[in-house]
This record gives C-alpha cells, sequence and structure tokens, in this order.
C-alpha cells in the first residue's frame, strides 16, 4: 500500500508542475506535456500495484520460496529438511537440518494474512513429514 501512495503523490506532483508550468512560453507546454506522461505512467503503476499484488512468498506441496532477500541467501527450501520453525511478530524463522537458519520478515505480508499463512506452514510441515491430525472416533 506505501508503493501505490507513493506512485499516486508522485502523480500528483507531476499534474501540479504541469499546470503550473504550462503558462510559460516555449519550455512550458514541453514540461507540462512531460509531467503529463509522468502522472499518467504513475497512475498506471499504482493501479497495477492496486490490482495485483507482488507475490513476496510461495508456498507448494514440495518447498518454498521466497522473493524478499531477509540475508544473504534467497529464502528457499523444501518442507522436508526445515527442522524447526519459530514465529515472531517481525519475523518467520526456519532452521534446517544442515543447522542453516533462514529468515522471512513478515512486515511484507498483510498483517490480517499473517495468521493464514502460519497456518498454512504449519499444514505444509505436518504433511511433508507424515504427521497427521489427532481425532477421536
Amino acid at each position: 500500500m506505501l508503493s501505490i501512495g507513493a506512485y499516486v503523490l508522485v502523480a500528483g506532483v507531476a499534474v501540479l508542475v504541469a499546470f503550473w508550468t504550462v503558462q510559460f512560453d516555449p519550455w512550458g507546454a514541453i514540461v507540462a506535456t512531460t509531467g503529463g506522461i509522468v502522472a499518467s505512467l504513475a497512475f498506471v503503476l499504482a493501479a497495477r500495484l492496486a490490482l495485483r499484488p507482488p507475490v513476496v512468498l510461495m508456498l507448494d506441496g514440495a518447498g518454498y520460496r521466497g522473493r524478499v532477500r531477509a540475508q544473504r541467501h534467497a529464502f528457499e527450501g523444501r518442507w522436508k529438511d526445515v527442522r524447526d520453525v519459530k514465529a515472531s511478530s517481525r519475523d518467520l524463522r526456519f532452521t534446517t537440518v544442515t543447522n542453516d537458519e533462514q529468515v522471512f520478515p513478515l512486515e511484507t505480508i498483510d498483517p490480517r494474512d499473517r495468521a493464514r499463512l502460519l497456518r498454512d506452514v504449519y499444514d505444509r510441515l505436518n504433511t511433508a513429514h507424515g504427521y497427521t491430525r489427532f481425532t477421536f472416533d
């Protein structure tokens, strides 16, 4: 949402500059046209982000892959290689069987979707390791 706001702000400033500079000859028309193009481009980029937000974490049956580089290496791996998971309000930490720790910043996930993400990670880890829920018959 911050990116969308930044694009709209840029578009607003570009429109303001375009309307202010159109009164000056001969460069005013050129600057106003450029401002209009910048404003249009900023609105298109804001609409693209609003309609299709970027994917920062992909989970599938085999593993996970994050597009945010939290440390030196990418956040990716297989569920079977995860030994421990720790979740805090700021990040999600996976410890692998080779004692590598991978950190994914939870600030990139909408706060309303964090509980669903953690539940999905929990379910995928249980499935990968062959765990099932204990039920009474």
